[in-house]
This record gives C-alpha cells, structure tokens and sequence, in this order.
C-alpha cells in the first residue's frame, strides 16, 4: 500500500554524518507532522527509479552529485564548519526541495508506489529497494523495462532480454538520420545546446561578479567604520553620513548578492539541468528506435539461418529415406514440431538467464569445443534437433520482441515529442520569469543606492 503524500515538502536540515571511515550527509524532509531522513543517494536512487518507471516524461532535475565529497573528504576529521561544505548543503536542500515539490505536482510521480515509500518515515528506503522485485527493477536497464507499467512486466523474458543499444549502434542505420523523429531530436538538441552555451557564460559571468561583490563589499565595510571613525575625530555630522551611507550601500550589496544567489543562479542553474534532463529523454526515445533496428536485423540474419538450417535437415532426412529404401526399412516418419508456446519461451529464457553458482572457469569452454572437434558426436541426430529446436526458439523470440517494439515505438513516438514541446514552451517562459526577476533586483539595487546618495546631499 503506497503511503499518503503531503501536499508541500521542504528539507529543513542537512547534517553531516561520520560512520568509520565514511562521510555522508543526512537530509531532514518535513511536512507538517511529517519528518523523513534521507542520505542524498537515496535521493538519486529515487530518481532513477522515476526515470525508469516514466520514461517518456520528464523527472525534475536533482542538483549534481559530485564536489560533496572532495568537500567533505578532504580530511579524517569532522568537517562540519568548512564554509564550502555549508554552503553546498544549503543549495541542495533549497534544490532538493524544489525537487520534492515539484514531483508533488505531477500525479504520475506523487501516487506511484516508489515515492510514497521514499516519503515513509517507517520505511529504510535501501531497505525497500532490495525488495526482490524492486530491486530486479532497480537494477534492470531502461532498455530492458517495458516503456508503461513496467513493475507489473519485471518478470517478462521478453524484455528482459532484449539488447541494450549504444550510441555506436546508430551508424549500422544511417538511414534513420533521415526519418522525420531524428531530424525532430537534431533540432531540440540544437535548441538545448544553444541554451546550454548561453546559460553557462550567464551562470560564470554572474558568480565572478558575486566574487567582485564579495571582495567590494569587504571594501565597504572598511570604508564606512573608517568614516563613522574619522567623523568622530572631526567632530563632523556629515563624514558620519558618508560612513552611514557606505553601511548602508554594503547592505544593499548583501542583498542584491542573496537575491542574484537565490533568485537567479538557484533556478538558473534548475534549468541547466532540466536542459540536461531533455537531452537525455531524446537519447532515450533514439535508442528504443536504435533498439528495434537491432532485433529486425538479428530476426532478419536468424531466419536466414533458419530456412538454411531447415534446408539442410530435409536435405539429411531425404538421404536417410533413400537408406532406408535400400534396406527395407520403413521410411522415416515426419512428424512436424509443435509450435512454441509463449510459457514456454519464458521457461527457456529464464533458464538460459540463470549462472552456475561459480561462474565459468576461463579457457574451459574453448577446451571443450577443441574436444568435440575431434570426437565423433554419439548421437547426431539429437544433437541436430537440440540446435534446431534452439534455433527456432530464437527465431520465436526475436518475433515476439520485434512485435512488442513495433507496437510501442509510435507511442513512445508520440509521448516524446509531445513532452519536448511542452518543456521547450516552459522553458522559455521561465527564462522570460527569470530575465524579470533579475532585472527588479538589479533596479531595486540601484534605486536603494541613488536614494541612500540623495539623503546624504540633503543632510
């Protein structure tokens, strides 16, 4: 039974946590009377899993996994108070948060099953991922799920053993770049790589002029005591002021840095991700189509195979025929295969899936087959119908697969490309959101500025 979710979450706290030799941060997640611990693996091992659950929709972004532990790791000892580490716990509880609440609003994220557990505060989340069937699904690849309720199919041989496309793999069908779904994806990674370079340069430009407010605000500050010092020697109400006004200044510097901080860089940096988090939907749905080519042209090669195998057996049961003829024995009675059932199909691929307990001892396999080169085969005609009826139950699999990916591609199709479209009209408008918000912090700067300036003239 999936746990009730809230309907707001915030991470509220991050502590760093030392267990032996190991360091980790926990976060506290809360709602209400809510309060859930979680390490930030668990929260990219929840990730993973809505990817995997929804692969044709768009999981919000995680902030990135990397620099928490050269940050914290630097050392044996405690490192709590390095202002780095503290600095980049506070952005991912902020970013974490904004994560949380984000899947809140997708339905399709807040009632599935995994979520829930993830919000249970009785539940070890590790725990409930070693699962036997959560953790077959956990450990599968995208490429081995079924695209829509893929929990309830965890255990179909079908696609369990399906192959996992590369990259690499598109170069054996250098006819799909012309397909109107790949000249689609070239275009949206266009768009996202464009976004990409622009948003960089914005993000590197805006934390050097941080640094340069940092440093200028120090400047500031010794300014304005020195100032407010000098007033006291000279007596003078207005040097005061001067000191006053350059306080004044370093404040509204504090706050137009926590505003460009929290306001712009925080979400600026979101969309980066999201901008990541589409490319990788695009790569998702190319391989599926990559995937499908794959199974065609092994179900291609396999038949041939096949109509030739199943050639040469005629050929070899006309022969025993003659034989028999020439003997007077009866001739040998044909009696066709029965047909593969589904059932049986998964038995075998099941069974084929399953390793000896030690594994396989190197060169041991090569040694058998030198073996059986040169001892003649006791019994050739099982051993000819073991390969046939291999054969045809690999020429079975790999029909029912190609149906299977038939069937789904198009949907998938569809379901992408509508979602892309969708992120991309968000994602501009965010940007337009986001160009406003920077732009009324920039003035209220300089407004707090010129005001603090014309009092000073006035006094």
């Amino acid at each position: 039974m999936t746990p009730q979710v809230p309907s707001s979450l915030s991470v509220t706290d991050a502590v760093v946590c030392h267990e032996s030799l190991q360091n980790y941060v926990i976060y506290t997640v809360t709602a209400q009377s809510l309060i859930v611990r979680r390490r930030f693996s668990e929260f990219v091992a929840l990730r993973e899993c809505l990817v995997k659950l929804f692969p044709t929709k768009l999981v919000p972004p995680i902030p990135e996994k990397q620099s928490l532990t050269s940050n914290i790791a630097t050392t044996t000892m405690a490192d709590d108070e390095d202002p780095r580490t503290h600095k980049l716990m506070e952005y991912r509880k902020r970013m974490l948060s904004v994560f949380l609440n984000r899947c809140l609003k997708l339905n399709h994220i807040a009632s599935c099953n995994f979520f829930g557990h993830f919000l249970d505060p009785e539940m070890n989340f590790t725990d409930f991922l070693s699962y036997k069937e959560n953790n077959t699904f956990y450990k599968a690849s995208i490429y081995q799920l079924a695209p829509w309720d893929s929990l309830s199919q965890i255990e179909n041989q079908l696609y369990l053993t399906l192959p996992i496309p590369s990259s690499a793999d598109a170069y054996l069908f250098k006819e799909l770049s012309q397909e109107e779904q790949f000249q689609n994806f070239i275009s949206f990674e266009t768009k996202f790589l464009r976004y990409e370079l622009i948003l960089n340069n914005i993000s590197k430009a805006n934390k050097k002029l941080l640094k340069h407010f940092i440093d200028l605000s120090a400047n500031l500050s010794v300014l304005g005591s020195s100032y407010v010092s000098l007033s006291l020697i000279q007596d003078s109400n207005y040097i005061e002021t001067i000191g006053k006004m350059f306080e004044r200044r370093n404040i509204y510097l504090s706050k137009l840095t926590d505003s460009i901080n929290l306001k712009f860089l925080d979400k600026l940096i979101e969309l980066k991700h999201f901008s990541t988090t589409a490319k990788e939907l695009i790569e998702y749905n190319r391989k599926k189509i990559i995937q499908q080519k794959l199974v065609e042209k092994e179900l291609f090669s396999t038949k041939s195979r096949y109509q030739r195998y199943e050639a040469e057996d005629q050929r070899i049961r006309n022969i025993d025929d003659r034989a028999r003829r020439v003997v007077g024995e009866s001739e040998y009675n044909d009696i066709s295969d029965p047909p593969i059932t589904d059932e049986e199909l998964q038995t075998a691929l099941y069974t084929r899936s399953k390793k000896s307990l030690y594994g396989t001892i190197p060169g041991v396999k090569k040694i058998n087959n030198m073996i059986l080169k040169y001892v003649n085969d006791p019994n050739p005609d099982e051993t000819r119908r073991n390969k046939f009826y291999n054969l045809r139950l690999s020429l079975f699999q790999l029909e029912r697969q190609n149906d299977i990916l038939a069937s789904e591609i198009e949907r998938i199709n569809e379901e992408v490309m509508k979602e892309l479209v969708k992120f991309h009209d968000w994602f501009k408008e965010q940007l337009s959101e986001l160009s406003l918000v920077y732009d009324n912090s920039l003035k209220e700067f300089l407004s707090s500025c010129q005001g603090s300036w014309k009092d000073c003239h006035s006094e």
